[in-house]
């Protein structure tokens, strides 16, 4: 019997530009500035990015150049867990604490707050002016290209 193993290589191939984003804005009004300043057109998902062992989803714009055969994703990187924990009392006065708690999608770069994903970019696409571009954001406080870097490939590959 032949034994068949499956590599991530495999369907990691794909060329692709990842940039890491730190800024306060919320993703909706991040996706705006991008579409202004980058003359793209980024749209939410109608379902967001989960996994079944994270108790998060992360928010996912999307847009697909038709004419330069690219694909942009604007991915949330962090997830705050609203819960609360109910202290009982056998009291008049029970309290409960509203605590939050925080996922990653990729837990190597916990303080990047977006991704911004750029497939089938074979030097299609000048990546200089587009880092010009989105630093020029006034509530966008860095950018930096994380391609190299990334160990956790696995969690991009759906995108």
């Amino acid at each position: 019997m032949a034994i068949s193993k499956l590599n991530l290589e495999d369907y990691c191939n794909d060329i692709f530009s990842l940039f890491a984003i730190h800024t306060d804005l919320d993703d909706y009004r991040l996706a705006y500035f991008l579409n202004k300043y980058l003359g793209i057109n980024l749209c939410r998902k109608e379902f967001d990015l989960d996994f079944i062992n994270s108790k998060g989803s992360f928010s996912v714009f999307e847009y697909i150049d038709q004419s330069n055969f690219l694909k942009w994703s604007l991915i949330s990187n962090i997830y705050n867990h609203n819960f609360s924990d109910k202290i009982s009392r056998d009291d008049l006065f029970a309290k409960s604490n509203n605590l939050v708690q925080k996922f990653n999608l990729l837990t190597e770069y916990e303080n990047v707050n977006y991704l911004l994903k750029i497939e089938n970019n074979d030097n299609q696409v000048d990546l200089e002016n587009i880092v010009k571009e989105i630093k020029s954001i006034p509530q966008v406080i860095t950018l930096y290209d994380i391609n190299k870097d990334l160990k956790n490939k696995e969690n991009l590959i759906f995108l």
